[in-house]
């Protein structure tokens, strides 16, 4: 009988680094579920809370690089559009654990979940998708001696990024604008009747979205050009850690202790804002940040690979499933607890939500420019939410 102990070694010896990983959550996540660790936080100085964040910061970095890795081999070996959607199912798991909790058990702050989808909606749109356009357009293979030609550039798959262009551009307006012009509620937001009609829109569009992406319109939501064998590399890779079984497991196993660490982050992040006296918008920024920071790693790298479409398929799925789930939960959770809920944007949020759409409408072709100009956006967007 053949003897496998040298293969099983060799598979164990590969898993070692993502094995630490789980085990460094594990110990961090155990230290704030069974001892007095979060409650000192809490109670602590406006110091002691940053150092806090800080410290858990770091620790939810390298879980979701891990995370964001994981997710690469399942892409590689389930192939587009199945592979992003784990990591967007990912993202609104997240995103839902620390508004919830929040909600339920922070001070009360009728803007936090508008705040909180503003800002993932920016920080994915603008500053993600900016910078990985801009690394495209830089990455583009050109002769110093010949000029730049049309078929040079990056393409992007431009049916798939109109339906997301389309979602997207509908269902924010009518969740973080049309609330402000409502008769219905004068507070920037809808009445009972309204919202139960609202979210059953956003719940029934995402699933015949994702019904369409998964069925007949998958093509639209792959590479134009992509090699049909994929990247032998990255397979090979994956199959000799166990494939893609492992790689789900590993995932979810380090997914779920970024989830309950987020829970712990939001508190803080929640009682640094009040303790420092900052803008209650900055709480939203922070969460926006933690919530991407997995899609934010998948995407860059998928970018640096020249796989933009996987990059933007990220990227806005993570923004459609923010708009269309987290909205229909956070509405529930405030009639139920009777928590206020404001949907509608102040007035510049507005300007800059309908400017970041009109610089995302789909082209064929993928310009240096508009990625610059999705940064600018980013960071007048970032200014304006500080002062």
């Amino acid at each position: 009988m053949e003897d496998n102990r040298p293969a099983a070694l060799n598979r164990l010896r590969l898993l070692l680094p993502e094995l630490a990983t789980l085990s460094i959550g594990a110990g961090v996540l155990a230290l704030l579920s069974f001892t007095g660790v979060l409650e000192w936080l809490l109670a602590g100085s406006a110091s002691t809370i940053v150092l806090g964040l800080i410290l858990l910061g770091s620790v939810v970095v390298v879980l979701s690089l891990q995370v964001a890795r994981q997710a690469e081999l399942l892409a590689e070996e389930l192939g587009e559009p199945f592979g992003t959607l784990v990591l967007t199912g990912s993202v609104i798991v997240i995103e839902l654990a620390l508004i919830g909790s929040t909600m339920l058990t922070g001070e009360s702050n009728p803007t936090l979940a508008r705040d909180s989808m503003f800002s993932v909606l920016m920080v994915a749109l603008t500053g993600i998708t900016g910078l990985c356009m801009a690394l495209t357009s830089r990455m583009q293979k050109k002769d110093r001696d010949q000029p730049m030609r049309v078929e040079d550039l990056a393409a992007t798959n431009k049916a798939g990024a109109m339906v997301y262009y389309n979602l997207i551009g509908t269902m924010s307006v009518l969740v973080l604008i049309i609330p402000n012009f409502s008769n219905d509620s004068p507070e920037g937001n809808f009445s009972l009747p309204l919202n139960i009609v609202l979210s059953v829109t956003a719940l029934v569009v995402y699933g015949l979205f994702l019904f369409n992406q998964t069925g007949a319109y998958r093509g639209f939501f792959m590479e134009m050009f992509a090699d049909e064998g994929g990247n032998p590399e990255s397979r090979h890779h994956a199959e000799l850690e166990g494939g893609p079984w492992q790689a789900a497991a590993l995932l979810m196993g380090t997914l779920a202790i970024v989830v309950v660490i987020a829970e712990s982050m939001g508190q803080l992040i929640e009682r640094g804002v009040n303790e420092l006296h900052l803008p209650s918008s900055l709480a939203g920024i922070l969460v926006a940040m933690l919530i991407l920071l997995p899609e934010a790693i998948n995407a860059i790298q998928a970018t640096r690979k020249g796989k933009l479409q996987r990059a933007l398929n990220t990227l806005y799925g993570s923004v459609l499933s923010t708009i269309s789930l987290t909205v229909p939960a956070v509405l529930l959770i405030g009639e139920v607890t009777g928590t206020k809920v404001i949907l509608g944007l102040e007035q510049y949020e507005m300007v800059l939500l309908s400017l970041t759409l009109f610089l995302l409408r789909p082209h064929s072709r993928v310009l240096g420019s508009e990625g610059l100009m999705l940064l600018v956006v980013f960071l007048f967007w970032f200014v304006l939410e500080l002062v």
